[in-house]
């Protein structure tokens, strides 16, 4: 059986200083602690389409990750809107090597992240449910027409 989560479950309010941006994100996890999915989104230039936000967000990886590896980047559908999936991995400073599947989507001045995480190592025994997962993740005006009757 599955759940379906959406923003806002409870209300966050901050007031911040004039010029200040807003990024948000939500974390869902697997109740062993073993792997995750960090949804996010933040303002981005409206002239920015999917493929040049993606290639911004590809281009951070491979200066900031340690020993970075990027496996594939393909077309997906999110529903009626169609992002970018990045497969990748990389070694954090405490050591335990990560895979990690990074969904993408630009819309209307907003950038829309979705990252699956685990250990390398658990990959194989995730990596199906991670990308259901993130294959029934909708952003924007798209969220709640998700099937969630689909199986994971």
């Amino acid at each position: 059986m599955e759940q379906q989560f959406s923003w806002p479950i409870t209300e966050v309010s901050v007031a911040a200083p004039a010029g200040w941006l807003s990024k948000q994100s939500w974390t869902v996890f697997a109740p062993d602690g073993q792997a995750n999915v960090i949804a996010s989104s933040e303002p981005i230039s409206s002239h920015l389409d999917t493929e040049q936000y993606a290639h911004a967000q590809g281009d951070l990886l491979w200066r900031e990750f340690p020993q970075f590896h990027e496996h594939s980047i393909e077309s997906i559908n999110l529903g009626p809107q169609r992002a970018l999936l990045r497969d990748f991995e990389w070694w954090p400073p405490d050591g335990v090597k990560v895979r990690q599947l990074q969904v993408y989507l630009a819309s209307s001045g907003q950038g829309f992240t979705a990252t699956a995480t685990t250990p390398a190592s658990n990959f194989p025994h995730v990596e199906q449910v991670l990308r259901a997962t993130l294959s029934r993740v909708r952003f924007g005006p798209c969220v709640g027409s998700a099937d969630w009757s689909a199986g994971a």
